[in-house]
């Protein structure tokens, strides 16, 4: 399944193109979005480094760190301008020179915001001839991959993340932990509000919160609301899953994984929490994570209950997409072939984010400097389970993982 990265302070979802997981250079975004002037403004960075290269030489003499700079240059803008602000007044606010407009290509639009990708042939030529020629035709793949890209997405306006799935209805046919069957509109029928809360056995935050959910529900249920909790891996580990349902004494419903629901709701963190009404209608924003203080979950619930405004409690502090670095995960054999499909967690005390390595065995987080934990959720056929617990350096180095063959 392609990757899709959401940009929800410019307001827009795309599936990046293929080439992007296979890249010799590097790609960065960078998401600034509104410039408190009606315009919303990011950029795609490009290195004509492998990491290696950028990293040796990024901590390396001034000499070498101003030769990184160097390989350095922008592969895309992409802006958005509200209220019917076109190429030419965009240009002129953003003081791109004469002409600049002629470089904008329109990608999107979302009520009276227009998006833009925006070149600068001038200096893409410069950077192109300066540089290795292998380098120079992927810049030009990937600039012009990333552009039909952009003219696909989903443009749902700038928003907080997870914003844009209010509205949207969940629905599901399932069963429970014991193998009983659910569906969707049975369940949250009984309640005004019910909290669904996608978990997992091997998320550690998620764990933290499931006792004081425990008793938040029995406190709810009194109140004609609910909490329900779907295990995203109780298929493969459903003795674990009942042990924990136990040992945090939950009385709530627990649900097997429904992989296609959480794909629909873009769900790549757990844990990851919604409020629903009896039509299973998602009301306010989701909760990303486990919030600084638990009970923020019972507070909201009660002011939907009482037809108050309500907004979900964000999750412990999110670090700004400017202060995330990219974290890769490189698997391999004993041979030191690259191992493609592994499943793998990233976590840390708030969350846990999920990815999959690509052909070349890598798998990439971001995330800012911190402390964080890797974990192989599942082994493709051929190699044995790893339950090794691989700790994430401070300043986000590579991660390797060996995987013995079966």
């Amino acid at each position: 399944m392609s990757r899709v990265e959401s940009y929800y302070k410019m307001g827009f979802r795309v599936t990046c193109p293929d080439v992007f997981d296979h890249t010799r250079g590097m790609v960065s975004p960078m998401e600034i979005g509104n410039q408190g002037d009606g315009t919303y403004f990011m950029m795609y960075t490009y290195f004509a480094l492998t990491q290696e290269e950028l990293k040796t030489l990024g901590s390396g003499t001034d000499e070498e760190k101003a030769k990184a700079a160097d390989a350095m240059t922008v592969l895309l803008v992409v802006i958005g301008g509200n209220g019917g602000r076109g190429p030419k007044e965009i240009a002129q606010k953003m003081k791109m020179g004469e002409n600049a407009e002629e470089n904008f290509t329109e990608i999107g639009r979302y009520q009276d915001i227009t998006y833009y990708a925006i070149t600068d042939p001038a200096t893409e030529e410069s950077f192109v001839k300066a540089t290795d020629p292998v380098y120079a035709e992927e810049f030009r793949t990937l600039q012009s991959a990333l552009i039909e890209a952009l003219k696909q997405a989903d443009y749902f306006g700038p928003q907080m993340p997870g914003a844009d799935l209010v509205g949207k209805t969940i629905h599901f046919e399932t069963t429970d932990i014991d193998g009983r069957p659910v569906k969707s509109e049975e369940l949250f029928a009984d309640h005004d509000i019910t909290l669904v809360n996608f978990w997992a056995t091997w998320c550690g935050p998620c764990k933290s919160e499931l006792e004081e959910l425990g008793n938040i529900h029995r406190r709810l249920e009194k109140k004609n609301a609910a909490v329900v909790g779907i295990c995203d891996d109780a298929a493969e580990k459903t003795e674990e899953c009942r042990a924990l349902i136990k040992e945090k004494n939950l009385t709530y419903v627990n649900l097997m994984g429904v992989k296609d629901t959480a794909e629909e709701l873009f769900i790549d963190s757990f844990p990851t929490s919604f409020y629903v009404d009896r039509e299973g209608k998602i009301v306010i924003n989701p909760v990303i994570g486990v919030p600084a203080d638990v009970s923020e979950y019972e507070k909201t619930v009660e002011k939907l209950l009482a037809g108050e405004e309500a907004d979900a409690a964000p999750a412990m502090s999110e670090p700004a997409e400017e202060e995330k670095k990219t974290c890769r995960i490189i698997v391999t054999d004993e041979a030191g072939n690259p191992v493609p499909g592994v499943r793998l967690q990233f976590c840390s005390d708030i969350t846990c984010m999920m990815g999959k390595t690509d052909e070349e065995g890598i798998a990439s987080f971001a995330a800012e400097e911190g402390t964080y934990t890797v974990h192989v959720q599942t082994a493709p056929e051929g190699y044995e389970a790893c339950t090794e617990e691989f700790a994430v350096p401070q300043d986000l180095q590579d991660v390797q993982i060996v995987l013995k063959k079966a």
